[in-house]
Parts: C-alpha cells; sequence; structure tokens
C-alpha cells in the first residue's frame, strides 16, 4: 500500500513539474525499490507490466477455443440437414412404390411346376404331394420399359413379352421310392408363378404335350411364394421395403389349372406358354429347371442384375441391354423332384435384372454432409490466418456466419438435385457460397488479394469432397490422403506464424 501511494505520488509530482518547472513546495521523494518492474500510467492507475506477445497470445487462444465451439455449434444444423435428406429420400422411396403398385409390382415367374399328389404307402405314411419341376426350361423375355412421373418423382414400370418352353421328365419321380401305382395322376395340377397378378394383360393356353390347359388365377403358397412388397405403419406414414426373395408370400399370386393327362406311360411332356405382362421396378425367373436357357433383353438405360446368379453374358450400351443365364440344377440347393414345400428355396434363386431408376441424389448429398465439419474447420483457419496476416479482428458472430453459409450449401445443393443433375447441382451450389464468403470476406478484410485466397482454398476444398463423392472404391484412401496433406500444410504455416512473431 506504501509503495503503491509513492509511485503514484511521484507521478503527480513529476506531472506538476512539467507543467510549472518547479516544486520547491515538496521535497523529493526517490522512487522505490521496485520502481523498475512497476507501471505507470498519466491516468495514475498502476498495473503489473504485460509483454504485448503475451496478450496477443492468450487472445488468441481464446478466439481459438471459441471457434471450435462455434464449429461444434454448426453441427446442430448439420444434424438437421440429414434428417431433411432423409424424409425427402422416405418422400421418394414411398411415392415410387405407389406408383409402382398402381400400375402392377414386380415381376418373377417361377413354372411350371407339377404337384401330383399320392396315396399312403406305408402305416406311417398318410400320403401328401410330390412338386415335379421340368426337365428343361427356356425362359426369353422382351422389355419395353417407360418411366412415370408424379411430381419430382419418377419410377420405371415395363411392358413384357414373356415365353416359356421345354420339356417335363417323369424320371426324377423314381428317386423318391414311391410306387407308380400310388400316385394319382388324374388329380395332378401344374402351377406358374407370378409375382402381380394385376398385371397379366394377356396369358395364351398351357400347352403339354398334345393338350392345351386354360389357366385361372389364384395363390398357392405351398408352391409359389414371393413378397412383393412389405407395408409397415409409421407415423401414419407407409415404409416400403422390397425384397424379391423374402418368401413371405404377401403379394403371391400364380396361375394354375389341373393336368389330368400325365401318367406313367408317357416319360417326357413337352410344353410352351406365352403370356404379356406389366411390371415395375423388377423382372426375374426361377431357374427350376435341370437345365436353364434364360435370355432376358430390353432397352432399360440402367440395368441391375442381382438374385441368386449374375448373368453368364450381358451387354448394356446405347439404352438396352441383353443378359443370358445358362444355369443347371447342381447351381441350386433342392432337387427336380421332392415332397412337401419348397416354395422358399426355389424363389430364393430367382435371376432378376432390376430396372429401377439410379437416383442417387440423395445418397451423394448424404455423404457431402458428413464432410461439412472438415469444410468448415479449414475454412475457419483460413480465416483465421487472414486475420493474424491483415491484422484485422475478425468478430465471432463473423464466423458463425461464415459458417452458417457453409451450411447453406448442403440445403442447394439438396433442393438443387431434386430438379437438375446432381453434378451441376453441385457446381452452382459450390458457386453461389464462395461467391457469397469471398465478397462477405472482401467486405470484412478490405483485401481482395486475401478474399480470392479464402476463395481459392473453398475451391479446392469442394472440388476434393467432390471428388470423393465420385468415388466409391478408393474414397477413404483419398480422404485420408488429402486431410493429411492439409494437416501438414496447416503445421507448416503456424510454423511460419510462429517465427514472425518472434
Amino acid at each position: 500500500m506504501c509503495l503503491h501511494v509513492a509511485v503514484c505520488l511521484n507521478h503527480r509530482v513529476t506531472s506538476m513539474e512539467k507543467e510549472n518547472g518547479k516544486h520547491d513546495f515538496l521535497p523529493e521523494i526517490p522512487p522505490p525499490p521496485f520502481a523498475a518492474d512497476v507501471k505507470t500510467v498519466e491516468t495514475g492507475a498502476c498495473e503489473p507490466s504485460v509483454a504485448p506477445g503475451e496478450k496477443r497470445s492468450q487472445s488468441l487462444g481464446l478466439k481459438i477455443l471459441f471457434i471450435a465451439l462455434i464449429s461444434l455449434g454448426l453441427l446442430i444444423p448439420d444434424l438437421i440437414m440429414m434428417s431433411l435428406i432423409s424424409d425427402r429420400e422416405h418422400a421418394q422411396n414411398t411415392t415410387v412404390a405407389e406408383i409402382s403398385s398402381s400400375w402392377s409390382g414386380e415381376q418373377l415367374i417361377s413354372g411350371p411346376i407339377i404337384t401330383i399328389p399320392y396315396d399312403s404307402i406305408s402305416p406311417d405314411d398318410t400320403g401328401g404331394k410330390v412338386r415335379l419341376l421340368p426337365e428343361s426350361l427356356n425362359f426369353n423375355a422382351n422389355v419395353e420399359s417407360q418411366t412415370l412421373h408424379r411430381g419430382i418423382y419418377e419410377s420405371v414400370v415395363y411392358n413384357a413379352d414373356v415365353k416359356l418352353s421345354g420339356d417335363i421328365s417323369l424320371a426324377p419321380l423314381e428317386a423318391l421310392g414311391i410306387p407308380v401305382s400310388a400316385y394319382r395322376f388324374k388329380d395332378a395340377t401344374v402351377t406358374v408363378g407370378i409375382g402381380d397378378l394385376k398385371g397379366v394383360e394377356d396369358i395364351s393356353t398351357l400347352a403339354i404335350g398334345d393338350k392345351s390347359i386354360e389357366m385361372e388365377g389364384g395363390r398357392n403358397l405351398q408352391v409359389y411364394s414371393f413378397s412383393q412388397i412389405d407395408e409397415m405403419e409409421l407415423n401414419d406414414d407407409y415404409v416400403y421395403v422390397v425384397d424379391m426373395t423374402s418368401g413371405t408370400g404377401s403379394g403371391s399370386g400364380c396361375m394354375e389349372a389341373q393336368v389330368g393327362i400325365i401318367s406313367a406311360d408317357t416319360m417326357r411332356y413337352p410344353y410352351s406358354l406365352t403370356m404379356k405382362l406389366r411390371g415395375s421396378r423388377a423382372l426375374g425367373v426361377t431357374p427350376i429347371g435341370r437345365h436353364n436357357d434364360i435370355a432376358i433383353a430390353g432397352d432399360c438405360k440402367s440395368p441391375s442384375f442381382k438374385g441368386m446368379f449374375l448373368p453368364s453374358e450381358r451387354e448394356v450400351a446405347d439404352g438396352s441391354f441383353k443378359a443370358d443365364w445358362t444355369l443347371n440344377s447342381i447351381n441350386r440347393d433342392y432337387p427336380q423332384a421332392f415332397v412337401g414345400d419348397r416354395a422358399s428355396s426355389i424363389t430364393s434363386s430367382a435371376a432378376v435384372v432390376d430396372m429401377l431408376v439410379p437416383v442417387d441424389r440423395y445418397q451423394k448429398t448424404d455423404r457431402a454432409v458428413k464432410y461439412a465439419i472438415i469444410v468448415v474447420l479449414l475454412t475457419f483457419i483460413a480465416v483465421l490466418f487472414a486475420e493474424i496476416m491483415m491484422r484485422h479482428p475478425i468478430h465471432l458472430f463473423q464466423y458463425l456466419l461464415i459458417g452458417l453459409a457453409l451450411i447453406l450449401f448442403y440445403s442447394l445443393l439438396l433442393s438443387l438435385s431434386e430438379h437438375i443433375s446432381f453434378g451441376l447441382s453441385y457446381l452452382v451450389a459450390a458457386v453461389m457460397t464462395i461467391g457469397l464468403i469471398y465478397l462477405y470476406m472482401r467486405g470484412v478484410l478490405r483485401s481482395a488479394k486475401v478474399s480470392l485466397a479464402i476463395a481459392g482454398l473453398l475451391s479446392v476444398i469442394y472440388t476434393f469432397i467432390y471428388i470423393l463423392l465420385c468415388l466409391e472404391t478408393f474414397a477413404l484412401l483419398t480422404g485420408s490422403v488429402g486431410l493429411f496433406i492439409a494437416l501438414a500444410a496447416i503445421m507448416y504455416a503456424t510454423l511460419k506464424l510462429r517465427i514472425d512473431n518472434r
């Protein structure tokens, strides 16, 4: 306390001396021994001395802390964008399913399958039914697709001319050990599975041997089981899950008829059947023959081949495709003749052509949003470096505005991609965002050169992220290498900055 009074009094006397040129009325007060360590100010207040570099370091540290907090806070609108993308994708899937359901669902052809009842052959056996599959199956389908629209959403539907032919052999029945006399051939039935009967525009009679059989629509889940669309109610909306191989039978349909001409006297029966089908999204066939030759061709621009078997040969060019399968009974897990039901196993062995519209805008936008925190951090670091070099303080609120502009990029990308291609949407959204930040930084820093440097850095970042979105196999590797290079550049820049501050 005494030291403080003495220093302040000495400062006052010195000031009076400067004004009057003398101070004879007061004795001279020598400076205290610690005067060299005390800082005096003209206002009369006394403060401990702090090095300018230390104060600047503390201020910079606090600003970095607050910038980090702003970056974390921007994760909230980032999560909101993810939720919005999910909602839009759900709306698209629901609309596509509704369009497909109104036209006709997926079509999966399976048949012909012969069902032959047999009587009891022992006290422990009460009889049953034998399923007999064709010896050979030739399947040919010519698909003509078209696109139906509802609002901004679209769905691919098709018309198909289908032809089934081959022959049925009774020889596999011998392996079951059931006496020929136990079979009731006169009660035999034939079943041809079809995914959605609503799509059957025309069907010929089934020619077996020298007879023609009129077929009728029905549903026999023991012979043919196909899940077309499963529906679950969730928040007053419907979630559609499309699964061609689930075997739950929720959308199964089939054509059936009494055969009545099969007997043990004739071991082989040729067959043929033609039909005109409407369908959507996918067309498939089960390889139930001992030998299967399957050919599907059409004008779909982006077919996808799925199911248990991929084509032996395929050709996709000029908006059309052609695929061929050559399969044998050893490629599947069920025999040519069996007792009981194998509907699920038969359905799961299908060869499928998927003709969905390749709408990847929501998937790519969702992936882009996941990189948002990296874009924000790299941009904030660039702005911080510009602030230090220009010695022009930037308010934390201005950092927040820059971050919000970066998040708004993803909203622009999502909304634009629903009307134009994803690549063009990305370019337009990036140009708008970079232009906005450039103009804002130029107004804040009063430097076109530094603002251009920040805009150039943003251009590099957005270009790099677009490359990652287009990559599949090497996306993780490329992203890791890119982040390593960015971190190395930042470390080098901070090293130069430290040298400049010395």
